[in-house]
């Protein structure tokens, strides 16, 4: 283990080493746990410093420590986290004591409520979220706590399929299915690989998007408002057709009484938005569910609408910078995705 003056005089000799300015970064904590750092700065720039340019100072640094990750967290980020986690302890606890849950789901809800506490405490380490998953994702479900998570193949919903089953629903997990255009190929390998390797039922549910697809193809409409508006309405007959009570979604931003909402006798949880997850956190759990990282962003339809009708793209990114205005996502990982906009 090293002390922070240690770290510090590493990172300075690096930064000279590869030509960047010279600057002294201010180190607030160190926790080291199962061979990875954390590295928690003052703030935003003392983290910019650590990383360096493209990542490389913080690249070097983990070769030379022989570590197999490193994190690097500002503690104004966490100030923020932790208080969205208290809202998410809070909205839970507030369900719970209303008895708003049906009796045969309190055991998971419980679980979840547990997690939420554990998370709070910790918010910078994602190592205690990935313990718990890898310690109960076999665990055996509780028949009757059963919930459909909506599968779209991508990260956050693989996230929310992988949580839902560690915490002890019994998971059906729902891929609706409107074509290659928008559902292609690799969306499809996550999703047969993650149901697979996981041992979750799973569904295809193909639908008609022609009206959605024709539109966007001709440059009348943004395509991602009406497509998603059309695929949850076709989860929520399905969560009506089986007579479950409780769906979840990736969805990343709804956080505090957002992340749980209750619609006609149905309970919508967001649970990356519940548990105030970051993109980086989320697909260092995935991946180990052979879950693949999916490259650029949106579906082949947003693709070809961004090509052919420039004045579409701004919508895109919009969405991209909501998500770095959060702290989901890390500003190089938004302007990878602008990039590919």
């Amino acid at each position: 283990m090293y002390t922070k003056e240690e770290i510090i005089k590493k990172i300075m000799r690096i930064r000279k080493e590869i030509g960047h300015d010279q600057v002294e970064p201010e180190i607030k904590e160190l926790h080291y746990h199962n061979d990875e750092l954390t590295i928690i700065t003052p703030d935003r720039p003392e983290k910019s410093i650590i990383i360096g340019k493209g990542g490389w100072v913080v690249g070097k640094l983990r070769e030379e420590l022989k570590v197999k990750s490193i994190h690097v967290i500002s503690y104004t980020d966490i100030i923020l986290k932790e208080y969205q986690l208290g809202l998410s302890v809070k909205h839970v606890k507030k369900i719970l004591d209303n008895n708003i849950i049906l009796e045969e789901c309190l055991e998971p809800f419980d679980n979840l409520y547990d997690l939420l506490k554990l998370r709070e405490k910790t918010p910078y380490n994602n190592t205690t979220l990935k313990e718990y998953i890898e310690e109960n994702i076999n665990r055996k479900p509780v028949q009757d706590a059963k919930i459909v998570v909506a599968l779209s193949g991508g990260v956050d919903s693989s996230f929310s399929t992988i949580l839902s089953k560690a915490l002890g629903f019994n998971v059906l997990a729902v891929t609706v299915d409107p074509g290659t255009i928008i559902l292609p190929n690799q969306f499809r390998r996550n999703i047969n690989n993650l149901t697979t390797t996981i041992d979750v039922p799973h569904e295809y549910v193909k639908t008609d998007m022609t009206p959605i697809i024709q539109d966007a193809l001709s440059g009348k409409i943004h395509p991602c408002g009406r497509c998603s508006s059309h695929i949850e309405e076709v989860v929520l007959n399905k969560v009506k057709q089986e007579e479950i009570p409780i769906m979840t979604y990736g969805d990343l931003l709804s956080t505090g009484s957002q992340s749980i909402t209750k619609k006609e006798d149905i309970i919508r949880i967001n649970l990356p938005a519940l548990f105030r997850m970051e993109k980086t956190e989320i697909k260092d759990i995935v991946t180990k569910y052979s879950v693949n990282k999916i490259k650029g962003y949106g579906c082949p339809l947003v693709v070809q609408v961004h090509k052919k009708y420039l004045q579409y793209r701004p919508f895109s990114i919009q969405r991209v910078l909501r998500e770095t205005r959060a702290g989901i996502l890390e500003p190089g990982e938004a302007l990878d995705l602008i990039n590919t906009i």
